[in-house]
């Protein structure tokens, strides 16, 4: 639609869409049932009715605007005369009238000499952004009417060459870098559009100062801004990374990436962010870090969990290690454990852990030589037959279960009792705790909230043998 049409005529080409809408709407069917014609004039009525009030409301604002650039004049010395007989005002009310009327003079013509400036200003780009021009009275004509002497000063100032094109604009439509060089509307426009798709431009420079963007907003489209936002991240991070599908090559930000993996926003494919491409099960090649490190391990002998993928040091103990995620591997080569036939002790780390265990018992700290050997051998000899336990502990899940860990002295640790209360079928119901004392009794285990193991269930028929003071076979998953 021509948006120099008169208003009265855009107002009656308007009504008469909407009669010829209504009319369309007029017909005889039940309530939510109408044909799709009908339903389709709704919203067509919807939009030309939204379209009214658009123009209705640009209308409104162009009065506004007009009428602040015709009286600014005006208004601007009312407000000034209101000001300086307040200001007068107060300086006659205090103790020293001498001179007091002349101070305020200096500096209500100060202040307003500068609010002037600020108003103009103001004016200036509310009517080159809001107003069409062609309607409503330009600078040199203002002038005329004011101040007939001053029109030629004036006219001249309102006009700046724009150092891109070399054409003269509007002081009101061109914008001033910090170097005080002038470009137009279409050049800084296409400055900030060449900076969004050459890195080597961005930021946007004059005289190799960089453009501030918050000065120039009003001047970008919507579309424009978002893209050079997009483009000041993108550009912004040291160590980009995009898709590796070569169709989208997207820029992924740094919020999406996590644990060296990029998710694309626009196709959801993992990137690896080491060497930009799929990304591994394994090990990034490109890691040089990783490199080392898991070079490092294997010249220092540690042993690297298959699941969780951490790194583990054994000081003392058996080769059969529990890791933190709870998965059981061999030291010596990594596999799931018994799973392999490696050695289940290394003779270096069975001397330590033999004078670990020594070393705590009283007959080791106390006793003569003697027994201090013959308890060491038996440590020995112990630890051979039973290595992969210790103690025996227990502790309670949130999940309606009761968990009783056993890490030693059973020959086929490390293992936990799970009791699963939903199935227990008891003659006389018990507490819990009643329960969990019967059995920390009959399997000499002591309580702790803070062990591993793995799964052992106790069936229904041997839960009731031992809430009867009864003994029970102790079994391991993980045993034979």
């Amino acid at each position: 639609m021509d948006t120099e049409i008169d208003p009265e005529s855009l107002a009656l080409i308007i009504e008469i869409q909407l009669q010829d809408l209504r009319c369309m709407t007029k017909g005889k069917h039940t309530i939510g049932n109408g044909p799709d014609s009908e339903v389709a004039a709704q919203f067509m009525e919807a939009e030309v009715k939204n379209l009214s009030s658009f123009y209705a409301d640009r209308s409104m604002s162009r009065s506004i605007a007009h009428a602040l650039v015709t009286d600014a004049d005006a208004i601007a010395a009312h407000v000034r005369q209101e000001k300086q007989a307040a200001d007068d005002r107060a300086f006659a009310l205090r103790d020293n009238p001498r001179g007091a009327r002349r101070q305020p003079t200096a500096i209500a013509s100060s202040s307003a000499s500068h609010s002037k400036g600020t108003e103009d200003k103001i004016s200036q780009k509310l009517a080159a952004l809001t107003v069409d021009e062609k309607k409503i009275p330009s600078a040199a004509e203002l002038s005329i009417t004011t101040a007939g002497p001053s029109s030629a000063p004036k006219e001249k100032s309102a006009l700046r060459n724009c150092v891109a094109c070399t054409s003269e604009v509007a002081s009101t439509d061109s914008v001033r870098c910090p170097c005080s060089h002038d470009y137009c509307r279409d050049c800084i426009t296409s400055l900030f559009s060449a900076a969004t798709n050459d890195e080597s431009l961005f930021p946007p420079r004059c005289c190799k100062e960089p453009i501030p963007l918050d000065l120039y907003k009003p001047f970008l489209s919507k579309t424009l801004l978002g893209a050079y936002e997009a483009k000041k991240l993108e550009y912004g991070t040291l160590d980009k990374t995009y898709c590796h599908v070569r169709t989208c090559s997207t820029f992924v930000p740094p919020a999406f990436v996590k644990d060296d993996v990029a998710t694309c926003l626009k196709c959801q494919s993992k990137t690896c962010t080491m060497c930009k491409g799929e990304t591994h099960t394994d090990d990034c090649p490109a890691d040089t870090l990783t490199a080392d490190f898991l070079q490092i391990a294997t010249d220092n002998g540690w042993q690297r969990c298959y699941s969780c993928r951490r790194m583990v040091d054994l000081n003392t103990g058996c080769n059969h290690i529990t890791c933190r995620c709870k998965a059981q591997f061999c030291y010596v080569c990594g596999l799931k454990w018994k799973q392999c036939s490696c050695a289940q002790w290394d003779e270096d780390r069975l001397v330590a852990r033999v004078g670990n265990i020594v070393g705590r018992e009283q007959g080791g700290r106390n006793g003569t030589d003697a027994a201090r050997d013959a308890l060491a051998a038996r440590t020995r000899q112990n630890l051979i037959e039973n290595h992969e336990c210790e103690d025996h502990r227990w502790r309670s899940r949130n999940d309606g279960v009761v968990s009783i860990v056993c890490s030693g002295g059973l020959g086929h640790g490390p293992f936990y009792v799970e009791v699963v209360w939903q199935r227990l079928d008891v003659d006389a119901p018990m507490r819990q705790d009643v329960v969990f004392s019967l059995i920390a009794t009959i399997l000499d285990i002591k309580i702790d909230d803070e062990s591993p193991a793995l799964v052992i269930e106790l069936q229904p028929h041997e839960l009731r043998y031992i809430a009867k003071g009864g003994a029970i076979e102790q079994r391991s998953r993980a045993g034979n």
